[in-house]
């Protein structure tokens, strides 16, 4: 490969960070590794890790990064690592170096899924240039669109919608809600919707049902209500993907999401079978006077964990190769 045109492009989030290289003209990624953030101290390390394992030296690279991805100082939210897009393109020699926010690139790469790639919970019928709304819960919650240009193009939409007001929707949630605002104050959708969420959900729940405020890992609280049989535990994981629908059902109403909703991150690939067996779908489709455009809308989940890395390899194509 010519290190001339060799870029590095990275998914980072707060738990795992996925490392690949793109070369130019070839469709697809090479040398895809994942490492874990707690391994290493700072980026630097983990980003040095990586290219002596691939025996690589890009001269570009793009990261989707699980935070405001504009501005030079790049702070992880849900995450000890920073750093600065200018010292770390120097530090490594690269002439360019994008950031993207996590889930603007995770929408980019949804055009490239392939069919083998998804899971369709509802797969109603997708105008082909219509917007798409992107979402998910991991370490944080994760919120996107992608719109069709006038040129047949996507644009995907930054922001940081995972941190908008949690809406309880009945009165168990407004409980949940009053719980969670004795220790937060404002409670986003993140609060609920994370892997801390889900923590969060059942440490309420076990109060309620007067045990201990035990905060098991998600990983454990899965485990617990999918394996085990635990009724808190299965309770809480249904009432998680409970309040993902309403999230998911108020961003396909923002958006017109006539093209599908798609929700990545870690955290629901884990737990279709409760998501199937959840209030999600009522949950999606309960928007009042118009729950009727919501009806037939798809919805997907994503498999792809390569998405948000094509997603940044689409971001350094987008502006041309050098």
């Amino acid at each position: 490969m010519s290190a001339r045109s060799l870029a590095l492009v990275a998914d980072i989030g707060g738990t795992n960070a996925r490392f690949a290289l793109r070369r130019p003209g070839v469709d697809g990624l090479e040398r895809l590794k994942t490492l874990s953030a707690a391994d290493y101290p700072n980026i630097d390390n983990a980003i040095t890790t990586y290219l002596d394992w691939a025996e690589a030296t890009p001269t570009e690279a793009c990261f989707a990064v699980a935070c405001p991805a504009r501005d030079d100082q790049i702070e992880f939210t849900n995450s000890t690592w920073h750093f600065s897009r200018k010292e770390t393109a120097a530090h490594f020699g690269w002439s360019r170096f994008e950031t993207v926010n996590d889930f603007e690139a995770l929408a980019l790469g949804v055009p490239h899924v392939k069919p083998a790639g998804l899971h369709a919970i509802r797969p109603g019928t997708i105008e082909p240039m219509g917007a798409r709304a992107v979402l998910g819960p991991g370490t944080g919650f994760g919120v996107s669109g992608l719109i069709c240009d006038r040129h047949g193009g996507w644009v995907a939409l930054a922001g940081e919608g995972g941190h908008v007001n949690f809406a309880p929707q009945d009165d168990l949630e407004i409980e949940l809600l009053r719980y969670l605002q004795a220790r937060f104050g404002r409670v986003s959708c993140e609060r609920l919707l994370s892997g801390e969420g889900l923590v969060n959900i059942y440490e309420f729940l076990s109060v309620q049902a007067g045990k201990p405020a035990e905060r098991p890992t998600p990983a454990e609280i899965t485990a617990r209500g999918l394996e085990q049989g635990e009724r808190i535990a299965r309770d809480a994981l249904r009432r998680f993907c409970a309040i993902l629908g309403s999230a998911a059902g108020d961003l396909a109403l923002i958006l017109g999401s006539s093209g599908g909703v798609y929700i990545g991150g870690g955290i629901v690939p884990r737990l279709l079978p409760i998501l199937l067996d959840s209030k999600f779908e009522e949950r999606f489709t309960n928007k009042g006077r118009l729950s009727s455009l919501l009806t037939a809308m798809p919805i997907f989940v994503i498999l792809d964990n390569t998405l948000a890395l094509l997603g940044a390899a689409a971001t350094l194509n987008a502006q041309g190769d050098q």
